[in-house]
């Protein structure tokens, strides 16, 4: 079952877009609430991205311009589960006057960690990147 994507407008995308060059950066929790289309928002507790608007990647087999990782805390794990889940959006810059970008997702697969996730995976996204 494939699942609509978002319609975001330029407002919408400068929010989530605050880095480029494919540079990994923190989405601050004060935008998630203006972005459409972000599940499990109570459980989020990190919204990492990536973008370069003149340098597209294909992900998730979708020509993007930026990615998103949204890292949730499980409330109810069953047996055995891990405590976090990953989930992976991709963000297709489009020709609509209205809404010129359409995000995808969630995707299971494309990020960092895997989308059940433990604790220590985490060290992925804020490692020390000037080592």
């Amino acid at each position: 079952m494939s699942i609509k994507p978002t319609r975001l407008t330029q407002k919408q995308f400068e929010l989530l877009n605050t880095t480029d060059d494919w540079d990994l950066c923190d989405v601050p929790p004060k935008h998630w609430g203006n972005i459409p289309g972000i599940q499990r928002r109570r459980d989020t507790f990190a919204i990492k991205g990536s973008a370069n608007i003149t340098d597209p990647q294909v992900l998730n087999g979708i020509n993007s311009i930026a990615g998103l990782d949204v890292l949730t805390c499980e409330k109810n794990p069953k047996e055995g589960e891990p405590e976090g889940n990953a989930y992976h959006y991709v963000i297709q810059q489009i020709n609509d006057p209205c809404y010129l970008y359409l995000m995808h997702g969630p995707f299971k697969s494309g990020m960092f960690v895997e989308h059940w996730f433990k604790t220590e995976q985490l060290d992925r996204y804020w490692k020390d990147k000037s080592v």
